[in-house]
């Protein structure tokens, strides 16, 4: 359970980060004030508090299931209550959690000259060519800063675990540390 919620939430977590970096790279009116918005949830993350709201979200009678019988939707899931969503609502959460992430790319998006994309305008390249030949690349050690971060946070996932399902359902959402504590 811990190896795919690792490998599963990680990647996640670090695509949406870089996406939410990526916009906000360019400064707007708002733009502190979104970028602390979106990092409020980092700060927060490891709550009791966060971990009890999400529990209630996702219950049989939570809002997620509301909003679904809203559209049209079967609102009657029971998203901690099956095996096969149980592990999916950390998920979401893990990944709900991306703002220190978000941080570090902005910081490294910053520190790329803007002179490469001069050059790469000037040759011709569009944005998929200018961000796959020189962003990526320039950003290679952060992304292996942040995903040696994210492994090690993804392997130590408790309170999640712990207060939203307690392992259950038939152990889906038992992670190595809920184990050891038990």
């Amino acid at each position: 359970v811990t190896f795919f919620y690792a490998a599963v939430s990680v990647p996640l977590k670090l695509i949406m980060a870089l996406a939410v970096a990526m916009l906000f790279l360019k400064n707007t009116r708002f733009t502190g004030f979104m970028r602390g918005v979106y990092y409020l949830p980092s700060i927060m993350g490891g709550s009791i508090a966060v971990a009890v709201l999400w529990r209630r979200l996702f219950a049989s009678d939570g809002v997620i299931n509301a909003l679904m019988a809203l559209v049209g939707l079967p609102g009657d899931t029971s998203w901690l209550g099956r095996k096969d969503t149980a592990i999916w609502t950390l998920i979401i959460l893990a990944v709900w959690q991306f703002g220190s992430s978000m941080l570090i790319f902005l910081s490294a998006l910053k520190q790329i000259p803007g002179s490469l994309y001069e050059s790469a305008k000037v040759d011709g390249a569009n944005g998929f060519v200018t961000f796959w030949k020189i962003t990526i690349p320039m950003l290679t050690p952060t992304i292996f800063f942040n995903l040696i971060l994210q492994i090690i946070n993804g392997f130590r996932v408790f309170t999640e675990s712990y207060v939203i399902t307690d392992g259950g359902p038939l152990d889906s959402t038992l992670s190595y540390v809920l184990y050891l504590y038990r």
